[in-house]
Formats: structure tokens, C-alpha cells, sequence
């Protein structure tokens, strides 16, 4: 598999920095397509042939997170967010509703190739192995279909194994903060931030993107095979 998407999207408001952007990934070896609207994209009915793409939160009419989570509902392509909007909320936003990196503008081209390399290589490791990940009848750790353990916490293994119960249908965030303890908006505050953990955990462990994404206005669900198995 080549080292550098070859069909990436950018989708941004601000059309100099496209199209210069673009530029520079076209002599890198992609081919590149520039929209300035989501719904730019969304009409062209092929977004689903991009493996990559560069997303603005700013856009005009339906935004970088929802974008993002209307992307992931059936792609498992990288996207990337360049964004001049800071905080931590525009970053969990965008980190929840399935980005895979996030980096704020002004961005030099080179920074933005070497996070694209960096969510490539994760995702191509990912989609080599069509293996199932495992998960044990009782508590346990989460293995990776290459073998790789990841350390569950008891509420991880619970989130992780509430999901693989309800196969691809999503689990409403109400259920999961329940096994936190409660419905309040407190307990969807902690269940976010145990998601964000989570993710993290599975990518440094296990060396690839986490088996479950963000419903975005619902909850999580799952999106590789998941299987039990006794673990001793």
C-alpha cells in the first residue's frame, strides 16, 4: 500500500489556503479535491472514494463536526481538523464526532503532511488486518486483531462490552453514563472524557484506531467485529 493517501479532500472556507494547500499535497503524489462547503461535498454523492480528508470547523451551513460525523458514519478514511477555532471544546467536539488529529491554524505545509503521514500509517495498519478484536466473557483486556493487549479499566471494559452487545447499533450516551453511575449531564461530562482516554489508550497500545466511533447527537457504536473469549 502506498505511504501517502492518494485521493485526498480539503474542505475549507478559506480558498487560498485550499488551493495552495492543495498544491503543495498535489506534488506530493495525491490527488486533490477542494470544496468550500460540507454540503459542496456532500452533493457531490463520491465523497466516499477520498482516503483522506482536511476539514475547517468554521464552514458555513453544516460545520466541521458535523461534517466529520456524517463522514464517519461510512468511511473509515483519516480526517484531519485545521482549525483557527481554539479551546478544548472545539477540540473535543471535533476528536468525538470521529477526527483522528486536530491542529490549529496557522499551520505550515509541512506540519500538516507529517500529521497526514501519521493518521495514514495508522489507518493502513489498521484495514491490513481483517481479523476480529477480542474481548474476554469477564473482566479483562481488550486484544487487538494483531494480538496486542490493551489495559481496560472496569468502566472501559463495561463501555467496550455494552457496545460489542449491541452490534451496530448505537448506544445512546444516556445508557453508557448509567454505568457511571447515573444520567446526569455531570455523568455525560465523564463519560466524554473516559471515551477521549479510551481512544487514546487503544491507539498507543494497540497501535491503531479504536474498534467503535462517535454517533454525533447520539452516542457510540461499533464499526469492527468484536469478539468474547474465555481469558486467563
Amino acid at each position: 500500500m502506498q505511504d501517502f493517501p492518494s485521493k485526498i479532500c480539503i474542505v475549507d472556507d478559506d480558498n487560498d489556503f485550499a488551493n495552495f494547500l492543495a498544491e503543495y499535497l498535489t506534488f506530493k503524489g495525491s490527488s486533490c479535491f477542494v470544496f468550500s462547503t460540507a454540503e459542496g461535498l456532500l452533493e457531490d454523492l463520491k465523497y466516499n472514494v477520498f482516503e483522506f480528508f482536511i476539514l475547517d470547523l468554521g464552514l458555513p451551513g453544516i460545520d466541521g463536526v458535523d461534517l466529520t460525523s456524517i463522514i464517519r458514519r461510512s468511511s473509515s478514511a483519516g480526517i484531519l481538523i485545521i482549525s483557527g477555532r481554539l479551546g478544548p471544546d472545539a477540540f473535543n467536539s471535533a476528536l468525538n464526532a470521529g477526527a483522528d488529529m486536530f491542529i490549529n491554524k496557522p499551520a505550515r505545509f509541512d506540519q500538516i503532511s507529517q500529521c497526514i503521514t501519521s493518521v495514514w500509517r495508522r489507518s493502513r495498519d489498521t484495514n491490513e488486518s481483517n481479523g476480529a478484536w477480542l474481548i474476554s466473557e469477564e473482566f479483562g483486556p481488550l486484544i487487538s486483531p494483531a494480538g496486542d493487549e490493551v489495559i481496560l479499566s472496569r468502566t472501559e471494559y463495561q463501555i467496550i462490552n455494552e457496545l460489542r452487545k449491541a452490534g451496530a447499533k448505537a448506544v445512546s450516551r444516556a445508557a453508557l453514563s448509567e454505568l457511571l453511575g447515573g444520567q446526569d449531564h455531570e455523568n455525560h461530562r465523564s463519560l466524554d472524557a473516559i471515551i477521549f482516554r479510551l481512544r487514546r489508550k487503544i491507539e498507543s497500545q494497540a497501535k491503531r484506531k479504536p474498534p467503535f466511533c462517535t454517533v454525533h447527537g447520539v452516542g457510540f457504536r461499533i464499526i469492527e467485529n468484536i469478539e468474547t473469549k474465555k481469558y486467563r
